[in-house]
């Protein structure tokens, strides 16, 4: 199998007396889980597409098993590695913290896809948004193929805070206890490679740690981040979007990024509808709906009624955990092609 040469970057380790068969059922089964790409299945290799972020092999050896890990930029293969020991502590922990890769980043490191930025700005939008505005050295990694990524809040009584670092496996070890972060996911609204700054909206709700963060931020304040990651911007030209609050700043992204003769629908739920005043830009053939909160909540009735007679549009639904679970059931019920779709919980209720 030749693999793709927009992948330049690999790391590789050996798992000494792993089994195979049981290494390839578990990356298998992720695969499935995450509508992921098998390009490659046999008896003695298995290779997975992560969507534009890379690929993982898995081959028998004598040893026991060789694993590859590919990608384009060094955020992306950080993120594979700590995918890969995630799935292989579940499979067999001791192998989990023996593994040792080859060409990766050494232990103890801040791992590669983590930023320190600092902020510039952050103004009221809308009603119900703050606009967040950042700067950093290098996030020349936030591109359309991944435009989601975490904020990394220390404690707010926290005056010196624990970042993570590599372990000796190269997985991301995270703070615990007392110095544990918050890691909320936004979305990258809009960014400037060339000066390094970034803006991100954050949807303000009463004891919301990222709104009570964003109210107290001042200009100068470090902030750091993690990422990229998550879903990026369809290619399509046909769509069909539906999301709440939360999901408006990835809906306002992929809008002023279709092409001018894109057509189809944006659903949005808001409380006050379009009175909660977040900007955003359709083409001229994509119809904008608001459902206003107040007055129900219709988003996983209306996407069920319109998916299965538009077929040819890409379904695009983020919105309340328990809103996304019928319409990946009725996706997954009717075996859509994964490049078809997506399908994502933002926030989950308590």
């Amino acid at each position: 199998m030749t693999i793709s040469p927009t992948f330049t970057l690999e790391t590789r380790a050996t798992l000494a007396g792993l089994d195979f068969a049981a290494l390839a059922g578990t990356m298998r089964q992720q695969a499935q889980v995450y509508e992921l790409e098998i390009l490659e299945d046999s008896a003695q290799r298995i290779l997975v597409e992560v969507r534009d972020f890379g690929r993982l092999q898995a081959e028998a050896c004598a040893e026991g098993c060789e694993v590859r890990l590919r990608a384009a930029l060094p955020d992306r293969l950080q993120m594979l590695q700590d995918s890969f020991v995630e799935q292989l502590r579940a499979l067999q922990p001791q192998a989990a913290e023996t593994l040792r890769w080859q060409g990766g980043e050494a232990a103890g490191a801040v791992p590669p896809n983590v930023h320190f930025t600092t902020v510039q700005s952050v103004t009221l939008l809308g009603r119900s948004f703050l606009r967040v505005t950042i700067k950093g050295d290098d996030l020349s990694g936030f591109q359309d193929d991944a435009i989601h990524f975490r904020l990394l809040l220390p404690p707010s009584d926290c005056e010196t805070p624990e970042w993570p670092r590599l372990g000796e496996n190269g997985a991301t070890i995270w703070p615990k206890g007392e110095m544990v972060l918050h890691r909320p996911v936004y979305t990258t609204r809009k960014i400037c490679h060339q000066s390094g700054e970034m803006a991100f909206d954050i949807f303000v709700h009463e004891g919301g740690r990222a709104t009570e963060w964003a109210n107290r931020a001042r200009p100068g304040d470090r902030l750091a981040i993690a990422g990229p990651g998550g879903g990026g911007i369809p290619d399509a030209r046909k769509i069909l979007l539906y999301g709440d609050e939360t999901a408006l700043p990835a809906i306002a992204r992929i809008l002023d990024s279709l092409p001018a003769d894109a057509s189809g629908a944006a659903v949005l739920l808001a409380d006050g509808g379009a009175d909660c005043g977040y900007p955003l830009t359709p083409p001229a053939g994509i119809t904008l709906r608001w459902l206003d909160r107040r007055q129900g909540d219709a988003l996983t009735e209306l996407a069920l009624a319109a998916w299965p007679e538009h077929r040819d549009h890409f379904l695009w639904f983020a919105a309340e955990k328990s809103q996304t679970q019928p319409v990946r059931k009725a996706v997954k019920d009717a075996q859509a092609d994964p490049a078809t779709h997506y399908i994502a919980a933002y926030w989950s209720k308590p």
